[in-house]
């Protein structure tokens, strides 16, 4: 299952201010990635000039990835990095970095108050890896035992968005008997918002690129059977419209993919 392992603070000067450890990060693979090693990396990047990498990075060890990039809270420069799964989405993970500069900027101030030294008293670090704890956990998509996967999100995405496409067909029959038989323009533009629509749903019920598309594809051409359409109008559907859903479905749901961790956070 894909984690975030470790969490490092570094100032300036190359000094760890903070660092979290997930409880089920494995300790062997993490001895090669030891807080001393990348704070001393950090330092080597500070000493040739921090300024050409002054946005995130991300760099894949092949069994561990490591985001970071500097950040400067009232004029001080902190470097943030992230020691992860390497199939982590990457916008993700430095959307998960972001949040948690965004509320621990005070907290690491106060532990980091000269460069150089830090002191990190017991309290602060329990606030600090209480707000590791709450935006992993605003971070994590909805289901992650089912939604981190394309197999196990697929039954659920295609009966989910299937009955979703029922309430939708039933609102759209209302538009498509409003307009005129001989409006082909118009029919047909409302029946690509459908299938777009469909589309969507997958993708955000799913979660998932390919689980999206596959649910967009299914649910679409599966419900033109409930109001009694023939095999021929189906075949129709099913090559056509539904493609067209499908494509849909797995461009939003690789997109929402990206933005959402995949792993269960700490208990």
């Amino acid at each position: 299952m894909k984690i975030i392992w470790n969490i490092l603070v570094i100032d300036s000067s190359g000094t760890l201010v903070y660092s979290w450890l997930h409880p089920r990060a494995p300790k062997e693979m993490l001895k090669k990635y030891e807080p001393t090693m990348i704070a001393g990396f950090i330092s080597a990047i500070i000493k040739f000039g921090h300024e050409i990498i002054a946005s995130p990075q991300r760099i894949d060890f092949g069994e561990i990835a490591m985001s970071f990039f500097p950040l400067k809270i009232q004029e001080r420069v902190f470097w943030f990095t992230i020691l992860s799964d390497i199939s982590d989405p990457r916008p993700a993970t430095l959307n998960f970095l972001k949040k948690f500069v965004k509320e621990a900027e005070e907290l690491l101030l106060e532990v980091s108050a000269v460069e150089g030294f830090s002191i990190l008293s017991e309290d602060v670090e329990k606030n600090l890896n209480r707000i590791v704890k709450k935006i992993l956990k605003k971070s994590t998509r909805f289901l992650p035992e089912i939604r981190s996967d394309d197999i196990k999100a697929l039954p659920l995405s295609i009966l989910t968005t299937f009955l979703l496409t029922m309430f939708l067909g039933a609102g759209f029959y209302y538009i498509y008997i409003a307009i005129p038989p001989d409006a082909l323009s118009l029919i047909t533009t409302a029946l690509l918002a459908q299938y777009c629509i469909v589309g969507i749903m997958a993708g955000i019920i799913s979660g998932r690129g390919l689980a999206g598309a596959l649910a967009a594809y299914i649910a679409s051409a599966l419900s033109p059977i409930i109001y009694g359409a023939s095999l021929i109008q189906v075949l129709i559907v099913a090559s056509s419209l539904s493609v067209w859903s499908g494509i849909i479905g797995l461009f939003t749901g690789s997109y929402i993919n990206s933005r959402k961790l995949t792993f269960l956070p700490p208990k």
